[in-house]
């Protein structure tokens, strides 16, 4: 479960104690050639963060992620030829898969969800301020995951709202498997934590934390932080 970890920089070892983190690899995919130089223009103040690939399709971006390896691809969601839904799903299905932010004008919380379920680690509107971007793609390389307030807002009343005794009890069976420490770190992080938050609140090791989001994960079925926040909340953990 490799969303589980703190940062694209903590993955290099203590072999590179004292030398800089390398940038975060970013791939853009957009079909408004406007929009992808807009976003270039914002990234390119930021000195941890390096575009490596732009394509302007989905039906480019398995190519893309195999010629550049970025850590993090921003996505919108309506293009011509291949959504970003189906994108998504390409790159998760492969091993060793780059980040995912859904990045779109679209806000209707469905379209939220629906990114989510097929894997993305975060969602954004094109609406965001450059921090509030530069933020998401750190965070989301960070295993943090990412979403606009106002989508996260809408996200989780319409899962309240709309998610069937069915999908509530089978979220509640699945937590129901977790240990009681995997409880308190899934909780911890539907609340939008991060690794070293939970483990200065749960007093235990980073390390601790990773490896009780790793047995989760599995347990329940969930890729990344986003899924298990969704999952979280429609057992009543929060």
């Amino acid at each position: 479960m490799s969303d589980t970890g703190t940062g694209v920089a903590e993955a290099a070892g203590d072999e590179n104690v004292g030398t800089p983190p390398r940038p975060i690899r970013v791939m853009l995919v957009d079909d408004d050639p406007i929009v992808r130089m807009g976003v270039r223009n914002l990234l390119s103040v930021a000195k941890d963060i390096e575009i490596v690939a732009e394509v302007s399709d989905g039906d480019e971006v398995l190519g893309g992620v195999q010629a550049h390896h970025p850590d993090v691809i921003v996505l919108d969601v309506r293009m011509a030829r291949i959504g970003g839904l189906e994108a998504i799903r390409s790159v998760k299905a492969r091993p060793q898969a780059p980040k995912i932010l859904m990045f779109t004008v679209w806000d209707q919380d469905d379209v939220a969800e629906r990114a989510i379920e097929a894997g993305a680690d975060g969602f954004l509107l094109k609406t965001a301020s450059p921090e509030e971007i530069r933020s998401g793609i750190r965070n989301v390389a960070a295993g943090l995951g990412a979403v606009s307030p106002k989508t996260a807002a809408q996200l989780f009343t319409r899962l309240r709202d709309d998610a069937g005794s069915a999908q509530r009890l089978d979220a509640a069976r699945l937590v129901g498997t977790l240990t009681e420490r995997e409880r308190d770190v899934l909780a911890g992080l539907a609340r939008g934590l991060s690794n070293a938050e939970l483990a200065r609140e749960l007093f235990v090791s980073e390390t601790t934390v990773k490896t009780h989001l790793g047995s989760a994960f599995a347990k329940l079925g969930v890729d990344n932080r986003a899924q298990a926040a969704v999952l979280a909340d429609r057992a009543g953990l929060l």
